[in-house]
């Protein structure tokens, strides 16, 4: 019998070279007969998996991997399905056949056979041409396309594979053991080390002071611990020195070496780390190692525990400072003393239900043809009001406005009540821990954990590299002795001395990386983490660089995902790769709550939890406006400098360190010049850094879309840890901006009085309001006529949720018309009536979460009420010219037309752009 095109497992091991003939006997088995040996063996069913129909490879295609080590001479490879594993045979030139099912063979195709995969590496070798890293005589289109050129093969099996074809080459699907923490962690974090290990591709977004390089630094030990191998990237060095510097801190950076570009390797050949003398202390008995794992096991039970409770404790530290920052302005607008002691304590969902009710009395056309049971229920509200809740107020069921804002107030001084109580309870569970003992010992049985690990690895000592080629030629074994390689993205590919490529590739402010070094540093690993964040700055480009890839992009029916002149390499990852694993890390520990919160709101959605603690300091966040007139003349104010050193630095004393930030190198220029202690830089150059106060000197006399940049002024006040002042022009603006939100913030959290005429909106009390009254309508069916303002609310919640450009809109719900114009002084008497009525509200609100400032009304029309013939039009037509007036634009959708989420989506963006 003819095997040639056989697989044979006897017992599991692949024997189709020793068998000269095998047969079935009978049902229950098999008869084998091996070369030179007459004798025939008979095996049971269960011992034997005989497989045919192999797949044929090419080998000019293909790389084949022995025990890690590339092979040549391949004349055939074949591969046999034994349900979904493989199984491979392997003919050399020689004639030598090699037969695997253990998985020491392992075969690669190239990724780039598919036109898909083509086309894109194809597009991001024509971008390299026009970087300009590393050009000179030798290279005149740069150092990046030349390596490009080099580039002919990238295995189906890495990284780079699933970003160039994603459809063809899904990410997949990875398990791994436990996991160590030695450089301590939190609920995101623990989460992003998780997702790291199961997922071929991971994504962390790393907002500002959350812990990034820590997340980082706990991935790499659990790395190294595995015996695997890292090539940790990013666009500078400023990245992977921190990360060099914090294992050093550690006792654990002589796993590291610090390459890159020829200097780089030049330093770490002439200082390479010896082996620590506390290595041999390193060991850890079997059973040493079981007690350690299972303290450690103990400690991250309890911790995640304690993880949930501050996570909770933030939360709820964030609300309570928003409603009593709310609770102070809605006193200043009624004109009210504080009155917490004078009122009854009372459930405040119970009293927005009640409030609810009575605002469904005030709708009903008729309060005097209510029925028996209504005014049964009238009266009980009446006795619920006097009696349970001691409000003062007549009950008069034809004006109940004065009395929904004693409802108001109740809510807000019972809220705080609540929170304040939630907030000690959990304070108190918080104190039945020991979290700061408990976070040592998992840090520490991390730590000993990784250390008997190294101590396996390293305990017969390390082999010394002789010059940069000693690598190239030794490079199963340097990566062997250095696990760790730290590199810029640029240089990834030149710290790839062999064959085998790394097990991971992390790659550290992805937000900056150009989509085609970010390509190039993917084909170096298996598996990919990529960290940064989408709301900080990308790596900046010139505008001739932008036109030159809008026309290289045009040739090619690539996806938009992959357009370098549209997207960081961060950005076109997420955009490219369906579903690929996301972790944010939530958890903010630099900046003052008052501080952070405006990125939280303005740039993140609320999702940031601030750990930080608001002890009441003074003049956390100030904004000092100059003379209005045109000060600014090429990119320079002389007026805004003069104010930074007569009005800001003179009152900044004991603030420790100052940093000035602003969009211009002019600016920078001028403010270095006259300023000798405090120094000044762009807001780039600032990306990565804190000082204790920031001033910010925006400069332009109109705020241009250049300084106004969403990212760059996310950057720039997160930078400040304890202060931040912002210095801007007087001059009226002749559009709203990132900066303008940012005036009104400050001034919203200063209880200063803006002078919009349009009312701030008071969106905790009616985010409240809006969720109950979601729940109200659905639980009362005959008010049929308001099934369409649920239906549109969850439309408003879904299309503010599409877009990241949505993150600082909020939709509020049934807001009365009075609460939203502040100053009446353009209304007829007619107009000032309607709008004053309690009545009078905009079905939907959406509103700007940092400036609490109104931005979109939206109405919900049913036909039968809003037709041309009713009393209700008329009233339309009266809001509809009162907004008009006061410049709130307003989107009306029929229950008979269509379209409605294109009509929200257009309207929104004519708003925010």
């Amino acid at each position: 019998m003819d095997l040639s095109k056989h697989f044979i497992l006897l017992n599991g091991e692949p024997k189709t070279l020793q068998i000269d003939a095998i047969q079935r006997n009978g049902i229950n088995g098999y008869s084998v007969r091996f070369k030179n040996n007459k004798r025939t063996y008979n095996y049971g069913r269960d011992k034997v998996v005989w497989l045919n129909n192999p797949e044929w490879k090419d080998p000019i295609q293909c790389k084949v991997f022995v025990d890690g080590k590339l092979q040549n001479g391949i004349r055939e490879i074949w591969r046999f399905d034994n349900y979904g594993h493989s199984c491979w045979r392997v003919i050399y030139n020689s004639g030598f056949v090699q037969d695997d099912a253990a998985g020491r063979i392992v075969v690669t195709q190239s990724c780039l056979q598919e036109a898909v995969s083509k086309d894109v590496f194809v597009y991001m070798k024509n971008v390299a041409t026009i970087n300009t890293l590393g050009k000179d005589e030798q290279h005149p289109n740069g150092v990046l396309s030349s390596i490009y050129n080099k580039v002919d093969f990238i295995a189906d099996d890495l990284a780079a594979a699933c970003y160039l074809n994603p459809a063809k080459n899904k990410p997949k699907k990875l398990s791994h053991s436990d996991l160590i923490y030695p450089f301590g962690c939190n609920a995101s974090q623990k989460i992003a080390v998780s997702n790291a290990f199961e997922h071929q591709i991971s994504v962390i977004q790393g907002p500002p002071g959350t812990g990034k390089t820590q997340t980082i630094l706990n991935i790499i030990a659990n790395i190294v611990r595995q015996g695997k191998t890292v090539m940790v990237v990013s666009n500078n060095n400023s990245a992977t020195t921190n990360v060099q510097e914090k294992l050093e801190k550690y006792g654990v950076g002589f796993i590291a070496a610090a390459l890159g570009n020829k200097d780089n390797k030049e330093h770490f050949i002439a200082n390479q780390p010896t082996l620590p003398l506390e290595l041999e202390q390193w060991d850890l008995s079997l059973q040493d190692s079981i007690k350690t794992k299972r303290t450690l096991h103990d400690a991250l039970h309890q911790l995640d525990r304690v993880y949930a409770l501050q996570n909770k404790l933030a939360e709820l530290r964030q609300e309570l400072q928003a409603v009593e920052l709310e609770w102070e302005h809605f006193k200043l607008e009624q004109d009210i003393s504080d009155c917490k002691d004078s009122y009854r304590s009372a459930n405040s969902s119970h009293v927005i239900w009640l409030w609810l009710k009575l605002q469904s009395i005030a709708e009903d056309v008729d309060v005097k043809q209510f029925g028996v049971f209504q005014r049964i229920k009238l009266w009980w509200m009446k006795l619920m009001c006097k009696y349970k809740w001691h409000i003062r107020l007549s009950f008069d069921a034809a004006n109940l406005q004065p009395l929904i804002i004693e409802l108001q107030i109740l809510y807000y001084v019972n809220r705080c009540k609540e929170l304040a109580a939630e907030i000690a309870d959990k304070e108190q569970q918080l104190r039945t821990y020991d979290a700061k003992n408990l976070t040592k010992t998992l840090t520490d049985s991390s730590l000993t954990l990784l250390e008997a690990s190294l101590h396996d690895k390293y305990k017969k000592g390390r082999a010394v590299f002789a010059d940069t080629d000693n690598l190239r030629f030794q490079a199963d074994e340097f990566q062997k002795q250095y696990p760790v390689v730290l590199s810029t993205t640029f240089s990834a590919r030149s710290c790839m001395f062999g064959d085998a490529p790394y097990d991971y590739l992390i790659m550290d402010e992805a937000s900056q990386v150009s989509s085609d070094t970010g390509t190039l540093a993917l084909t170096c690993a298996k598996n990919a983490v990529i960290v940064g964040d989408t709301k900080q700055l990308p790596n900046v480009e010139t505008e001739e660089d932008r036109m030159k890839l809008r026309e290289i992009v045009k040739p090619y029916n690539i996806a938009d995902g992959y357009d370098c002149a549209e997207y960081s390499f961060l950005e076109s990852v997420l955009k490219i790769i369906p579903n690929v694993t996301e972790t944010m890390l939530r958890e903010h520990y630099r900046c003052h709550p008052r501080i952070i919160n405006f990125c939280n709101q303005k740039f993140y959605g609320g999702n940031l939890l601030v750990m930080t603690e608001d002890k009441g300091e003074e003049n956390v966040l100030s904004a000092f406006k100059t003379a209005k007139g045109n000060h600014a003349i090429g990119n320079f104010n002389q007026r805004e400098i003069d104010v930074v050193k007569e009005e800001v630095l003179p009152i900044l004393s004991d603030v420790g360190s100052i940093g000035i930030v602003t969009p211009y190198n002019n600016q920078v220029d001028a403010f270095n010049h006259q300023l000798n202690h405090v120094k000044a830089g762009t807001i780039h150059k600032y990306q990565g850094r804190e000082e204790d106060t920031i001033i910010m000197s925006v400069v332009d006399n109109q705020i241009s879309e250049f300084a106004d940049d969403a990212k760059m002024l996310n950057v720039a006040v997160s930078r400040a840890q304890k202060r931040f002042c912002l210095v801007v022009t007087g001059n009226e603006q002749e559009k709203h901006s990132n900066i303008m939100d940012l005036l009104d913030y400050i001034a919203y959290n200063n209880c200063m009085v803006t002078e919009s005429k349009l009312a701030s909106i008071f969106d905790y009390l009616y985010e409240q309001y809006t969720e109950q009254r979601m729940a109200f309508l659905e639980n009362h069916p005959q008010i049929s006529e308001y099934v369409s303002e649920n239906l549109t609310y969850s439309l408003i919640g879904e299309v503010l949720a599409s877009d990241a450009a949505y993150n600082y809109l909020k939709v509020l719900c049934h807001v009365p018309l009075r609460q939203v114009v502040k100053d009446t002084s353009m209304m007829s008497p007619e107009e000032l009536k309607y709008a004053s009525n309690c009545n009078t509200h905009l079905d939907f609100l959406i509103i700007n979460r940092v400036s609490k400032q109104p931005v979109l009304a939206i109405e919900t029309d049913g036909y039968s009420y809003h037709n041309d013939e009713t009393e209700q039009h008329q009233r339309d037509l009266m809001k509809d010219h009162i907004l008009s007036n006061y410049g709130l634009p307003l989107l009306r959708l029929s229950t008979k037309g269509s379209g409605e989420r294109e009509k929200i989506i257009s309207s929104l963006n004519m708003v925010i752009c």
